[in-house]
C-alpha cells in the first residue's frame, strides 16, 4: 500500500510511503514538509523536466496507487485536462508580467453578450484548483508554475500568501472581490521553476521565499553521454565553456552558465557534430551575446577570437555553414586547447589498445597454428 489516509478534524492527511530517489526524492521531501518548492538555476538545467516528471509520479502514486509508467491512457486523462477550464491532478500555468490576481484567483473579465461588452466575475486558475481539491480531499492535486519569478508575486497571490503556508492550510478567509469564503486545502502542492539568468533568487518577494523550499539545479555534465564529436569531447567542452563564463562575466556569472539540457534534444545527448554546431550557433551564442550586453571583448574571451571578430563587433556566422566544418572545429577548440589534447590522448590510447589487442590475437593465432 503506497497511500495512508488519516482522518483529522481539519480533513484527511495523505502520506506516501514510497520514497522517490535523486532530485524527485528531494522535491518530494520538501513538498511533504512545506507543500511548495521552487526549482531554480541557470537556463537549460532541467527545471521544468524535473518538475513535470516528479509531479506525474507523485500524482500517480498518491491518487492511483501505482507508478505513472504503468497507468492506462484512460487514467492519464485525469492528470492534465485538455480543456483550459478543467482541473486535473497535475495543472500547469506560466507567470509573466501581465499575469495578475484576476487570472490566478478571481476577477472581472470582459465578455460579449448580444454584441455588448459586459464584465463578468470569473474564478482564476488557482481558485478552481483549490475548489476541486476541497471536493476531493483524498486526492492530491499539483500545480506547476513555470517561470514563477517573471510574475509580480504580491499582486498575483494577494492575501493568499498568508494561507499558503503549510500550517495555515485549511484556514478560511473572505476574498475581497467576491466576498466568498476561500481556503487553500492541505492536498494542494505547488512546484515553481525559476531561471536565475532572468532574475536572482535574492530579488524574490521575501514573504514568498519564506513559504517555499528551494532546490538549486546547476549544469550537470555527468548526465551527458561520453560523446566525442569530430574530436570535441562534449562534456569537457561544456565544462570549459562554463568555466570561462564564470571567469569573465562578473559577479552573477554562476547563474549565467549554460545548462546540459541544451545538448539533450528529445532527452538524448546530441550525436552528430552538425547538430552540436547548430545548437552552439542558434542557441548558445545568442544567449552569450545577451549576457555580454554586446561587449565583444568579453564575448571573444568566452568563445575565442576565431569565432568572435572583436574589431568588427560580430560573430563569424559563416563558420557554421556545413562547408566550413574544417575551420569551425579548431575555432571551437581554440579557447580550450587542453581539451583537444585530451581528446587526442584518449583516441591515441584507444588506438594503442586496439593495436595491442591485435598483436595479442596474432600471437595467439600463431601459437594455436603451431599446436595444430
Amino acid at each position: 500500500e503506497r497511500q495512508i489516509i488519516e482522518e483529522k478534524p481539519s480533513g484527511p492527511i495523505i502520506r506516501i510511503r514510497t520514497r522517490l530517489s535523486g532530485i524527485p526524492g528531494r522535491i518530494q521531501k520538501i513538498l511533504e514538509r512545506k507543500k511548495q518548492v521552487i526549482l531554480f538555476g541557470p537556463p537549460g538545467t532541467g527545471k521544468t523536466y524535473w518538475a513535470e516528471t516528479t509531479v506525474m509520479e507523485l500524482a500517480a502514486l498518491s491518487n492511483l496507487k501505482k507508478p505513472f509508467n504503468v497507468i492506462t491512457e484512460e487514467e492519464k486523462a485525469a492528470f492534465i485536462k485538455q480543456e483550459s477550464q478543467d482541473i486535473g491532478y497535475v495543472n500547469i500555468c506560466c507567470f509573466h508580467p501581465e499575469y495578475g490576481y484576476e487570472d490566478f484567483i478571481e476577477g472581472y473579465r470582459p465578455e460579449l453578450i448580444n454584441g455588448q461588452a459586459h464584465f463578468k466575475l470569473r474564478d482564476g486558475m488557482f481558485k478552481r484548483l483549490c475548489d476541486e481539491a476541497s471536493s476531493s480531499p483524498a486526492k492530491r492535486f499539483f500545480l506547476i508554475i513555470d517561470e514563477i519569478n517573471r510574475g509580480d508575486i504580491p499582486r498575483i497571490f494577494g492575501e493568499l500568501l498568508m494561507i499558503l503556508e503549510s500550517n495555515k492550510r485549511g484556514m478560511r478567509l473572505n476574498l475581497p472581490v467576491s466576498g466568498r469564503s476561500f481556503c487553500v486545502p492541505k492536498n494542494v502542492f505547488i512546484i515553481g521553476t525559476m531561471n536565475t539568468a532572468d532574475r536572482s533568487i535574492a530579488l524574490l518577494d521575501t514573504a514568498l521565499r519564506r513559504r517555499f523550499g528551494f532546490i538549486e539545479l546547476m549544469p550537470d555534465i555527468s548526465v551527458l553521454e561520453d560523446v566525442v564529436l569530430e574530436g570535441i569531447p562534449l562534456r569537457l567542452w561544456l565544462k570549459s565553456l562554463n568555466e570561462r563564463i564564470c571567469q569573465h562575466l562578473g559577479r552573477d556569472a554562476r547563474n549565467l552558465q549554460v545548462g546540459h539540457s541544451y545538448f539533450m534534444p528529445g532527452g538524448k545527448t546530441v550525436a552528430t557534430f552538425q547538430k552540436f554546431a547548430d545548437i552552439v550557433h542558434e542557441d548558445i551564442i545568442p544567449l552569450l551575446v545577451e549576457y555580454c550586453y554586446e561587449d565583444f571583448s568579453i564575448l571573444s574571451k568566452i568563445l575565442g577570437t576565431k569565432i568572435v571578430d572583436e574589431s568588427s563587433m560580430r560573430v563569424r556566422e559563416e563558420l557554421f555553414a556545413e562547408s566550413f566544418q574544417d575551420k569551425l572545429l579548431p575555432a571551437l577548440l581554440a579557447p580550450c586547447p587542453d581539451i583537444g589534447a585530451t581528446s587526442q590522448a584518449v583516441d591515441s590510447d584507444a588506438e594503442g589498445l586496439e593495436q595491442d589487442e591485435a598483436e595479442v590475437n596474432d600471437e595467439t593465432s600463431d601459437t594455436e597454428n603451431e599446436n595444430i
